[in-house]
């Protein structure tokens, strides 16, 4: 490849499209960011001057990506501990920022904060995802959900240019005013469909019911925001007779992954993060199964190096089967903290018996797993059809081989499970947790 110095700077290569570098280059461009970003952290970030003087990280040590290794892991609650002067850059005038607030599964509040133009290039290379999939400048986006209020420091100033010229325009479906939002999407017949899969899930049926002859439907869907199971993916799908994309993100960093067309693995947003899949400390080979470690290249007003997000993740290739030139992760497991903990010591990841019960149980329309006490579990199953006692029997049999013995599952058929539009469904719920 030609040398290209716009290559350098990260609003350039947002709007380029996604193929239009090499891997080499994506490696140089991510090697200058993290060689910035953690000199930058040190002079001016006392929570990382702290920890790089207590475990004697030298930042002339840090040439490239893999360099960072040397950086102590953070996890959430060592930032939930800090204050935020400690977190904030010095210089940076925290009442010019725009601030972002999450909750995890530990229910405490993490406030972020990023420069507008920070924002800005991470907004850019959401896009450039969904260009890559097929978005036009033409197309309408509608996305069905309860409002959530802007910040007022998010002037929205590229937003308000480009509904002005017609471009990327976003139609917003009021879910709480709303009674049939299929409807208005059959009235509207947007290009491209994006919201949570539990919603898009239980609109897909009443579309396809409702829908006109003529109706077209959706170029393509965008599921986010919470975990996609196969039979969401398998309802959207046949619902709105098109196909539908997953993308995986975090307030901390925006964009993490988008899912390839090709292999419908993931790729990683090389070039706003950095990830790490961790095991046992080290990184993880293609096919293990680790936590999430991410650092993010474009925040500097407050920055997250070695950030471990608490999500289990497959990694995948160094880079796309499909040609694309980013490394990969193959499909996400769940959230650290959800962990069923069970007699004897032992413990399950909830996504555990939800895999196994669906590769038991083809007849399974939903479920939901429901931990009662430490050694009882329920899973509550709305059937395609009504099942036999031994179909019934067969996920006993499949699910004991994560229960270690010590735990007993009951299978419940249920009429439905009731969903909210305002949270995000769980497919799992702990009654021992709750209680605590």
């Amino acid at each position: 490849m030609t040398f290209n110095p716009l290559n350098r700077f990260a609003v350039y290569r947002a709007l380029r499209p996604q193929n239009a570098r090499t891997r080499q280059d994506i490696d140089e461009f991510r090697d200058r960011r993290i060689r910035k970003l953690v000199r930058h952290a040190y002079r001016n970030v006392p929570y990382y001057r702290e920890l790089f003087d207590k475990h004697d990280v030298r930042v002339d040590q840090i040439t490239e990506a893999r360099d960072i290794a040397r950086i102590p892991i953070t996890r959430r609650l060592d930032v939930q501990a800090a204050s935020i002067s400690d977190r904030l850059a010095r210089g940076v005038n925290p009442s010019k920022l725009i601030v972002r607030r999450t909750t995890g599964s530990s229910g405490q509040c993490l406030e972020l904060m990023r420069t507008w133009s920070e924002e800005q290039v991470l907004n850019l290379m959401r896009w450039r995802a969904l260009r890559a999939y097929g978005l036009k400048r033409s197309d309408v986006i509608a996305v069905p959900r309860v409002p959530v209020g802007k910040h007022p420091r998010d002037y929205q100033l590229p937003r308000r240019i480009a509904d002005a010229m017609g471009f990327y325009r976003k139609a917003l479906i009021d879910l709480t005013t709303v009674d049939d939002a299929s409807r208005i999407l059959i009235e509207r017949e947007p290009e491209v469909v994006m919201g949570w899969p539990t919603i898009l899930a239980d609109l897909a049926p009443r579309w396809n019911a409702l829908r006109r002859p003529r109706t077209k439907p959706p170029k393509f869907l965008i599921s986010g925001g919470e975990m996609l199971s196969p039979y969401a993916r398998q309802q959207i799908t046949e619902g709105f007779g098109a196909p539908l994309y997953d993308m995986m993100g975090a307030h901390e960093f925006s964009l993490l992954t988008w899912e390839c067309q090709s292999t419908h693995h993931y790729h990683f947003s090389d070039e706003t993060i950095y990830a790490e899949v961790i095991v046992d400390g080290r990184r993880a080979e293609p096919g293990e199964e680790g936590e999430l470690v991410v650092t993010g290249l474009h925040s500097f007003a407050m920055p997250f190096i070695r950030y471990n997000i608490g999500d289990l993740v497959v990694q995948g290739s160094s880079q796309c089967e499909c040609g694309a030139p980013f490394s990969t992760m193959r499909s996400v497991r769940g959230r650290t903290g959800e962990y069923f903990s069970l007699p004897e010591g032992r413990r399950v990841h909830p996504q555990d018996i939800v895999r196994m019960s669906f590769i038991a149980a083809t007849w399974i329309r939903n479920l939901q797993v429901v931990q009662i006490d430490q050694s009882h579990l329920e899973l509550h199953v709305v059937p395609v059809r009504p099942p036999t006692q031994e179909e019934i029997e067969r996920i006993n049999i499949s699910v004991a081989k994560v229960l270690w013995g010590v735990a007993t599952l009951e299978v419940m058929i249920v009429p439905d499970i009731p969903v909210a539009y305002d949270t995000k469904f769980r497919v799992h719920r702990s009654l021992v947790h709750e209680k605590v």
